[in-house]
C-alpha cells in the first residue's frame, strides 16, 4: 500500500472528467483539479523535443522539403545546422535552396511546408539561440492533434507528462493546473 502512496505523489490524479473539451478534471486526495490539456500538451513536445539525456531521433522524411532560402537564412541554417541536429532536424543546404530531410517524431504530423519557413524566420530574427529556445518556439508552435480531448487521450498524454516531466508534477506551471474550490459549493448545500 505504502507503494502505491509513493507513485500516486508522482501523479497529477485521476481524471474524472474532460471539461469544456481542453480541460481534465482530476482528484487527488479528496480534492479536484483542473488542468489545461493544450499547455500539458505543450510542455510534452517541449520535454519531448528538447535535447537532453535520450537521443531525440531524427524521423527521415519519405518526401524531404526543399524550400528557396535567401542568403542571410542559408547563413543563418549553416550556423544552425548542428544545433537543429541535436533536435532531430536534418538540414542539407545546396545552392540557393535547405531540404528538410529528417524531423523528430513530434513533428511529423505537421503542415511542414508552414512550420519550417515560421522556424527559419525564428532563427532569423534571434541573434543568440540555443536547442533548449528552439524546443520551447516549437512546442508552442505545433498545432495540437486533438482539436477535442476525450478521457483515453487525456490519460494517456498526462501518463506521458508524468514520466517525462516529473517536476510539472511536483510545482506546476502558472496555466497548467487550477484547484476547484468545493468549500464554497458545500457550504451554499449546508446553509441552503
Amino acid at each position: 500500500m505504502a507503494e502505491n502512496l509513493a507513485g500516486h505523489s508522482q501523479s497529477f490524479g485521476r481524471v474524472l472528467a474532460i471539461i469544456d473539451e481542453r480541460c481534465a478534471l482530476l482528484e487527488r486526495d479528496g480534492k479536484l483539479n483542473l488542468l489545461s490539456l493544450p499547455v500539458a500538451e505543450r510542455w510534452l513536445r517541449q520535454a519531448q523535443l528538447t535535447p537532453g539525456g535520450a537521443t531525440i531521433c531524427a524521423q527521415p522524411l519519405l518526401i524531404p522539403l526543399r524550400l528557396k532560402a535567401s542568403e542571410n537564412e542559408r547563413k543563418t541554417l549553416e550556423n544552425a545546422r548542428e544545433m537543429l541536429g541535436q533536435l532531430g532536424i536534418e538540414i542539407l543546404l545546396e545552392g540557393q535552396h535547405v531540404t528538410i530531410r529528417a524531423v523528430p517524431l513530434p513533428l511529423r504530423q505537421q503542415n511542414l511546408q508552414i512550420l519550417i519557413p515560421e522556424l527559419i524566420g525564428y532563427l532569423v530574427e534571434k541573434t543568440q539561440v540555443d536547442a533548449g529556445n528552439v524546443a520551447q518556439w516549437l512546442a508552442r508552435h505545433l498545432a495540437s492533434d486533438h482539436a477535442q480531448w476525450n478521457t483515453a487521450q487525456a490519460i494517456a498524454m498526462l501518463a506521458d507528462v508524468e514520466r517525462l516531466c516529473p517536476q510539472l508534477v511536483k510545482a506546476p506551471p502558472g496555466g497548467l493546473l487550477q484547484p476547484v474550490d468545493l468549500d464554497s459549493a458545500m457550504n451554499a448545500l449546508r446553509h441552503e
